[in-house]
C-alpha cells in the first residue's frame, strides 16, 4: 500500500517492503516589510506568503526490502537536480505547488563485510517551488 509519493519515489508498506516518511514537520508564514516613519512608529506592509517547507526522515534498511545505497543515490540525484516534485500523502497533495528537494543528509547506521551499506537514516528538506 502506497502511503506517500515524492515524484517517482513511492513510500509504501507491504509484505515485501517498509519504506515510509517519518516525523514530517512543516512551516509556512508570510513576508513583511518594515518602513520607518518620521516621529512615529514603524509600519509593516505585507509582501506575500512564504514558501512552505517540510522536513521528514526515511529509514533505508535492507531487511525491510529497501536497497539503502541505491535509494540513497536516487534521493541524492533528486536533490542535486533542478526538478520539482509533487509531494502526496494519503492520496492528497501537500500544498498547492510542487516542491524541490533542497537538502538531504544521511547517517549510515550499519555496514557489513566489504562495506556494504545495510541501514541508513536520511533526512529530506522540501521547499515549495514557485
Amino acid at each position: 500500500m502506497t502511503v506517500a509519493t515524492l515524484g517517482n519515489i513511492a513510500f509504501r508498506v507491504d509484505s515485501a517492503r517498509i519504506f515510509t516518511p517519518n516525523n514530517i514537520s512543516g512551516s509556512t508564514g508570510s513576508d513583511w516589510a518594515t518602513h520607518d516613519v518620521v516621529h512615529g512608529k514603524t509600519t509593516r506592509e505585507w509582501i506575500g506568503p512564504k514558501a512552505k517547507k517540510y522536513t521528514f526522515e526515511v529509514l533505508l534498511r535492507a531487511q525491510d526490502g529497501v536497497p539503502p545505497r541505491r535509494m540513497l543515490q536516487e534521493l541524492q540525484n533528486m536533490a542535486e537536480s533542478n526538478g520539482a516534485y509533487w509531494f502526496v500523502v494519503g492520496g492528497e497533495t501537500v500544498g498547492n505547488l510542487p516542491f524541490v528537494l533542497s537538502e538531504i543528509s544521511d547517517t549510515w547506521g550499519a555496514t557489513i563485510r566489504n562495506g556494504k551499506l545495510i541501514e541508513c537514516k536520511v533526512e529530506l528538506t522540501l521547499e515549495e517551488y514557485r
